[in-house]
């Protein structure tokens, strides 16, 4: 992303979620401090277009800031994308909150703080400073493009694998808990083309229940794609329905979504190779037979406008030590974005073992359907 903060100001560079902030350097230590802060959410579990985030924070704002009050709401553009701005009063400042979405899966806030006595003089200079905000496409390096490449020439040349067909069993694994859930895969294929079935269910405590069913099908060079998924999140006092039809045909996306109510149609392009995350996943095992080195896979959430890369490293085979059980495979590690990790085992005939390092609190592992499910 781009942003020009004032001439002038001081950079803090930010860990996690929040990016940087940026303050006015001659602020001085007894006084309400003027800055510009940068963040980034992900919620890839949680579609949540722009209306809903607004409604969520604007119920942020009256829990977190009491006694505030809002005095503009405003739709607007920023880097060309839809935007809304958010404007309040708390106690001796001004307060500006701009959401910038990038997805129903992603968004950048943008927000500004200034005394509230220096508000007529400082409010123009945030607003300014916040419409330079820009997200910039990611331009691939040599190495990127190369295993892009190599992933290209993989997918043309591919058939439908025998190994992959059948039903197989994974328990969940989350934050140290001896089990979250399980998940069920089901491939199955017919003249030349993949059919698959995914379940999964999770039951987090405390009447925190999530469940999300995945049928789709898609031809092994990943030109015809479709999936239909469904999914349930249930909160102690909520609950949150979530359904999508997408395709991708010879690059072309169509999409008709109902975000727990909020629904969109999307259609758009898309470069070559991009493949659905649920179809992502058997490209993804297919990589070992691919042989080591590095590739490039271009993925999209069917909730999304947007695809994301991850370069992925396949190792050569060796003996894999994994959950109490030796297997001859591979150990893929792969990089979203540049910014997010994942682990991946596989079996030397592609099978998937194992999803989420060793050291991970989330992981995914493979297992019997009766100890998935018991």
């Amino acid at each position: 992303m781009r942003i020009r903060p004032p001439a002038g100001w001081l950079r803090r560079e930010g860990q996690g979620n929040f990016i940087a902030r940026f303050q006015a350097a001659e602020d001085a230590k007894d006084k309400v401090p003027t800055h510009l802060t940068l963040a980034h959410l992900t919620y890839n579990a949680t579609p949540t277009p722009l209306r809903t985030f607004v409604a969520q924070a604007k119920e942020h704002i009256v829990k977190e800031y009491a006694e505030s009050k809002v005095t503009e709401e405003k739709e607007i553009a920023i880097g060309g994308r839809p935007a809304y701005r958010i404007v309040f009063t708390y106690k001796d400042t001004l307060q500006i909150k701009h959401v910038i979405p990038r997805t129903n899966l992603e968004c950048y806030l943008v927000d500004g703080q200034a005394p509230l006595a220096e508000a007529e003089k400082l409010r123009p200079l945030l607003e300014a400073s916040a419409a330079t905000f820009e997200i910039v496409p990611m331009s691939l390096t040599s190495e990127e493009s190369q295993a892009r490449s190599r992933t290209l020439a993989h997918l043309k040349d591919a058939r439908v694998r025998p190994e992959f067909l059948g039903e197989t069993w994974y328990s969940v694994h989350l934050l140290g808990k001896a089990r979250a859930g399980h998940q069920r895969i089901k491939v199955a294929a017919s003249e030349g083309v993949y059919s698959f079935e995914v379940d999964l269910l999770n039951d987090f405590g405390e009447g925190g229940k999530d469940s999300t069913v995945v049928r789709g099908s898609f031809s092994p060079d990943g030109r015809t794609q479709k999936v239909d998924v469904e999914s349930t999140k249930q909160g102690p006092k909520e609950r949150w329905q979530f359904r999508v039809s997408a395709t991708l045909q010879n690059g072309q996306v169509k999409a008709v979504r109902d975000m727990n109510g909020v629904k969109e149609e999307k259609s758009f392009a898309v470069e070559e190779g991009v493949c659905f995350t649920d179809v992502a996943d058997l490209v993804r095992r297919s990589l070992v037979f691919a042989g080591k080195g590095t590739y490039l896979l271009q993925t999209i959430s069917p909730f999304a406008d947007e695809p994301n890369s991850e370069l992925l490293e396949v190792s050569a085979r060796d003996q894999l030590d994994l959950d109490g059980k030796r297997h001859e495979g591979h150990i893929v590690f792969g990089r979203t974005d540049r910014r997010k990790n994942a682990t991946y085992y596989f079996g030397a005939d592609g099978s998937a073992l194992r999803t989420g390092g060793l050291k991970d609190s989330f992981s995914i592992r493979l297992t019997t359907r009766e100890d998935a499910t018991k």
